[in-house]
C-alpha cells in the first residue's frame, strides 16, 4: 500500500451562497467512501458543511495522522481552498495531498503548476484513480492521474471513464447522517455525464460529454434503501434524469410498485424540455415526483439560440402549459447577463415566468466559468471582465447580483443591475402567489 491512512475532506463555504450549511451529504465524496470501503481502504471524513471549518480541518488531521489528506474542490470559492491547502501542508510537510473534484477537472495540468504543495490530482471521476493511487500502482498507469515527477516535471495520464453499473452507491458508514444533516432527506445521483453544449454551463466538460445512466434497477434499490432507513425525502441531482426516457418509465413503474406511502421525489435539476412530453410527465407523477425544475435560462428565442439551449419560447410553453395543468409544483432558472441580451429580452424572461402558474423562479446572474463558451467570448469578443476569476469565484453569494463583465454587445452595466433588481420583484411576486 503506498497510502495506508486517508482523510477524504469536503470544503464548503458560507460564500458560496447556497446556505449555511448542507443538508445532506456530498454526493460525491459518498461514492469515493463507498469504493474506498468496498476495497478495504482504511479512511475517514471530514465535510466543512456541517458547521466546521479549518481548525476542525487540521485538528482532524493532527488526531487521525493519515498519510494523504485528498479534498474535493468547487471552482466556487476555489482560492480559500488553496489557502487551507498550503497551511496544513506547512503544518504536516509529511502528509501527501491530492484533489478532486469540478475546479480540478476544469483546470487540470494548472492546479499543480501553481500550487506547489499539492501532490496529486485527479481529473473528472475520483473513484477508481484514488484506489489504485492508495494501493501503490505505478503512477503512470493510474487514469486520470496528475502527478509531479522527482525531476519536478508535471505529468497527466489519459482519462478513463468508470463503468457507472460497477460502482456502489453511497451508504454513508461514515458520515454523522442524523446528527449532522437535516433529518429525513437524502440525496442521490442516477447518471454521470452531459451531451449538451450549454454556453454557459461546465458540465459536460466536467465528468464527459457521454451521458452514463445506472441501471434502473439499481436506482430502485437505492430509494428503497433510504426509505426503510427513514429518509422519505429522496432529491435527485442529476442534470439529465429524463435523458433516457424508457429508463425512466421502468423506473416509474419500479418504484410505484413499491407503494412506499409517503415517499416524495424531488428533482432538483435533471429536466431538459426537449425531453418532456405527457409520457414522461405521467411517469413522474407515478412515482411520487411532486417538484420538478427546469433551467429554461430566457425568454428570448434569440438568446436560447446564442447559448446552444436547443430549444424555443414555443417549446418551453408547451411543456410548461402541460407540468402545471398536471399538478406539478415546478421551478424554473433564469439567467440574465448574457451577451447581446437587451432589457426586452430580459423582460420576455419576466412574461415568461409569470405566464404559467409555478410555484418558484430563480433568476441568477450570468458568472462566466472557466472551460465554458461564455468565458471563450468574452476572450475572443470586445468584453472585458471587471474582476479577476479569483476575486468573483471566492465571494460568490457577493456577486449573485454584481455584473462581472462588461460588452458593448447587450446591456450596459447599470440595466444588467437594474435587470437583476426588477428580477427578485418577479420572484418574490411569483412566491407570494404561492
Amino acid at each position: 500500500m503506498r497510502f495506508k491512512k486517508v482523510l477524504l475532506v469536503n470544503l464548503y463555504y458560507k460564500e458560496s451562497g447556497y446556505g449555511e450549511r448542507l443538508i445532506f451529504p456530498p454526493v460525491g465524496l459518498g461514492y469515493i467512501s463507498q469504493y474506498l470501503e468496498q476495497e478495504n481502504i482504511l479512511h475517514e471524513i471530514i465535510d466543512t458543511g456541517t458547521g466546521c471549518g479549518n481548525e476542525d480541518v487540521i485538528k482532524k488531521i493532527r488526531d487521525m495522522e493519515p498519510d494523504l489528506v485528498a479534498f474535493s474542490l468547487n471552482s466556487i470559492c476555489f482560492p480559500k481552498s488553496f489557502e487551507l491547502i498550503r497551511r496544513i501542508k506547512e503544518i504536516f510537510p509529511q502528509v501527501a495531498v491530492v484533489v478532486g473534484g469540478p475546479h480540478v477537472s476544469s483546470e487540470r495540468d494548472a492546479i499543480l503548476k501553481e500550487n506547489e504543495v499539492i501532490d496529486f490530482a485527479i481529473i473528472k471521476e475520483g473513484e477508481i484513480p484514488l484506489a489504485l493511487l492508495c494501493k501503490g500502482e505505478p503512477l503512470d498507469r493510474i487514469p486520470g492521474l496528475i502527478w509531479r515527477g522527482k525531476d519536478g516535471k508535471i505529468n497527466s495520464n489519459p482519462i478513463k471513464s468508470a463503468e457507472i453499473n460497477d460502482l456502489p452507491y453511497p451508504r454513508y458508514e461514515r458520515f454523522d447522517l442524523f446528527k449532522k444533516y437535516t433529518p429525513g432527506i437524502m440525496a442521490i445521483v442516477t447518471s454521470r455525464g452531459c451531451p449538451f453544449k450549454c454556453a454557459f454551463c461546465q458540465q459536460s466538460s466536467l465528468l464527459g460529454k457521454m451521458w452514463r445512466g445506472r441501471e434502473s434497477q439499481s436506482i430502485v434499490e437505492e430509494i428503497e434503501f433510504w426509505y426503510r432507513r427513514g429518509f422519505s425525502s429522496i432529491h435527485i441531482l442529476d442534470d439529465n434524469f429524463g435523458l433516457d426516457k424508457k429508463r425512466l418509465l421502468f423506473i416509474s413503474d419500479l418504484v410505484a410498485k413499491m407503494g412506499l406511502k409517503d415517499l416524495e421525489i424531488f428533482l432538483i435539476g435533471g429536466l431538459r424540455i426537449q425531453n418532456m412530453n405527457r409520457d414522461v410527465l405521467l411517469a413522474l407523477k407515478k412515482m411520487g415526483v411532486r417538484n420538478i425544475s427546469f433551467g429554461v435560462e430566457s425568454g428570448s428565442d434569440r438568446i436560447l439560440k446564442f447559448i446552444g439551449k436547443g430549444i424555443t419560447v414555443n417549446d418551453i410553453n408547451k411543456v410548461l402549459k402541460m407540468a402545471v395543468e398536471m399538478g406539478f409544483l415546478v421551478r424554473l432558472f433564469f439567467i440574465i447577463g448574457f451577451p447581446y441580451e437587451k432589457m426586452e429580452d430580459v423582460k420576455k424572461s419576466f412574461d415568461l415566468a409569470l405566464r404559467h402558474k409555478v410555484h418558484a423562479v430563480r433568476f441568477f446572474n450570468l458568472v462566466p466559468y472557466e472551460g465554458t463558451g461564455i468565458m471563450k467570448w468574452i476572450k475572443e469578443n470586445d468584453a472585458k471582465l471587471l474582476y479577476s476569476y479569483e476575486e468573483y469565484m471566492s465571494n460568490f453569494k457577493y456577486f449573485q447580483r454584481v455584473p462581472i463583465f462588461d460588452t458593448k454587445e447587450g446591456m450596459s452595466l447599470e440595466e444588467k443591475k437594474e435587470a437583476l433588481c426588477m428580477a427578485d420583484e418577479i420572484a418574490h411576486q411569483i412566491e407570494g402567489l404561492q
